[in-house]
């Protein structure tokens, strides 16, 4: 019996604190939620004296707002994992002056080079 590789999703991408994500995939998920979060708080913006829509892009403000920070957490947690530190670290970009530092070092900061504790590859899952 053949074993089935599968690869990533954007599931496992966005919201599994498990594996690693290299720094282009970290960047580019959270350049993503940057824009979303930007998008939505555009709209809210631009319609704040309409009564008939505000209900809507403040719901949907709200609900991208909140998705993009469990996101981050995780894509913070399999970064810091790719680098080869614990994931618990990634508690430090939700403290305020902290947060800005910590973002851009993950940003920086190489990958482990070859498998190490929290999975075999960069950009993938643990298997």
């Amino acid at each position: 019996m053949q074993r089935v590789v599968r690869t990533p999703g954007i599931g496992w991408l966005f919201f599994s604190p498990s594996g690693r994500a290299g720094r282009q995939v970290f960047i580019l998920s959270w350049l993503f939620w940057m824009m979303a979060n930007g998008y939505t708080t555009t709209k809210l913006v631009l319609h704040q004296d309409d009564e008939s829509v505000l209900p809507f892009w403040s719901f949907l403000f709200f609900g991208v707002f909140v998705t993009s920070v469990v996101s981050g957490l995780m894509l913070g947690v399999k970064r810091l994992h790719d680098m080869g530190f614990t994931g618990l670290l990634a508690i430090a970009l939700f403290v305020p002056v902290i947060s800005v530092i910590v973002l851009l070092w993950m940003c920086v900061w190489p990958s482990e080079k070859g498998p190490n504790a929290y999975g075999p590859a960069t950009d993938g899952p643990q298997k």
